[in-house]
């Protein structure tokens, strides 16, 4: 740190991002404030921090500088950055403006003139840029023409997509007309509806198959394959895969905090015994006879308190893992309504696999028993004679 009366060293060049963070600004430094203007220093600072004392701390990097508060004559703010869209006058006026003032503070500052030359370089071509009647769209700079075509381009695609829509809506709209129905991205009758067996695979069921499992890995593959299947999906089909999607992601999730928080009380216990061995100390009298008991009492509060917050975590954390089971077992009923049976079942196996990791029979019964899930494990007969298992 540079200590007061020191003389003041130029730190690094002034640039956006040149000294590793970026510089605020310029400050104008006189050893004496009768001294001239053209003798002053040019310091660059990221920060400056006024205790309001006799003195400043210019912090220029990574580097203190303690001056006395009449040293400092003068200084000037560099912007941000330059904005991402320059369209109008109301947008380049804020750089005309910084632009001289900028000009006027390196001459009246020489010594400042180096430090800010890429700066007024720069501000210097943005404002020319504009003037010649170009503008700066998504960070770019081109012609009034050249974004003049990227509209009518974007302007063309939002209309097709549009009138995509409108044309998607109407089809269905016949389709429906007709007494057909959306089943599995197919257009069906309610009769082809019935006789598709319930616990046939389909798209859905498809996507879960790795829940089968019912680990956290089989839970990343399941929302994966979900998150692809609702993004070419539309309407009703894409809101029920979104909600399964959101179903088995929040109960793994959910299983996922309480597993943190079991291993987190580990540590927590261990700071409670600390404690209680600290209040055993207490009471042991030292050289003088002198016990301590209130810092005895203390440190068993401090052990108690340690104890009663992990068990409270641990029980929010449980409730959150029960509360999420039974999201999936309502998610489930209602796959078994819309006759999506093997979704519903493959459902069942993960919440048993989740809930015998941490529950006993006692404390929550799941809602499938076992022979149901075995019985659909494998309901659809291979093509060939041979046996398989899923």
């Amino acid at each position: 740190m540079k200590s007061p009366g020191q003389p003041i060293a130029i730190v690094c060049a002034f640039a956006w991002g040149v000294c590793g963070a970026r510089s605020a600004g310029v400050a104008a430094i006189k050893e004496q404030t009768f001294h001239r203007d053209s003798s002053a220093k040019a310091v660059v600072y990221s920060r400056i921090i006024d205790s309001r004392g006799p003195y400043l701390r210019l912090v220029s990097g990574g580097v203190n500088i303690d001056i006395t508060r009449s040293k400092m004559v003068a200084r000037i703010e560099m912007p941000d950055g330059i904005p991402e869209s320059i369209m109008e006058e109301e947008d380049i006026a804020p750089l005309r403006e910084t632009l001289a003032d900028v000009r006027a503070f390196a001459t009246r500052y020489p010594s400042s003139a180096r430090l800010m030359a890429q700066q007024i370089a720069a501000l210097d071509s943005y404002v020319s840029r504009f003037e010649a009647g170009d503008v700066r769209h998504e960070g770019a700079w081109m012609s009034r023409n050249q974004f003049a075509g990227i509209e009518e381009t974007r302007r063309r695609e939002a209309a097709a997509v549009a009138r995509a829509e409108v044309e998607k809506r109407v089809f269905e709209a016949g389709q429906r007309d007709k007494g057909l129905m959306l089943s599995d991205s197919k257009w069906m009758t309610k009769v082809e509806t019935e006789r598709r067996p319930p616990e046939a695979p389909t798209e859905l069921s498809d996507s879960i198959e790795p829940l089968w499992n019912g680990d956290l890995d089989a839970a990343r593959f399941a929302v994966k394959n979900l998150a692809i299947l609702a993004a070419r999906q539309t309407g009703a089909p894409k809101v029920r895969t979104e909600r399964l999607m959101s179903a088995v992601r929040n109960l793994f999730q959910a299983e996922t905090n309480l597993t943190n928080q079991i291993i987190a009380r580990a540590g927590e216990a261990h700071e409670a015994a600390k404690h209680d061995r600290n209040a055993k100390k207490w009471l042991i009298p030292n050289a003088f006879g002198t016990i301590h008991k209130d810092a005895s009492r203390d440190s068993l509060r401090k052990a108690a308190e340690i104890r009663q917050q992990s068990a409270d975590a641990l029980a929010a954390r449980r409730r959150e893992l029960r509360e999420q089971l039974r999201e999936i077992e309502t998610v489930s009923a209602d796959f078994q309504k819309l006759r999506e049976q093997r979704v519903a079942l493959i459902l069942g196996a993960a919440a048993r696999a989740v809930t015998a990791r941490h529950f006993t029979e006692a404390e929550l019964r799941p809602a499938e028993a076992d022979d149901s899930l075995a019985s659909v494990r494998e309901p659809v007969p291979p093509e060939d004679d041979s046996s398989s298992t899923r």
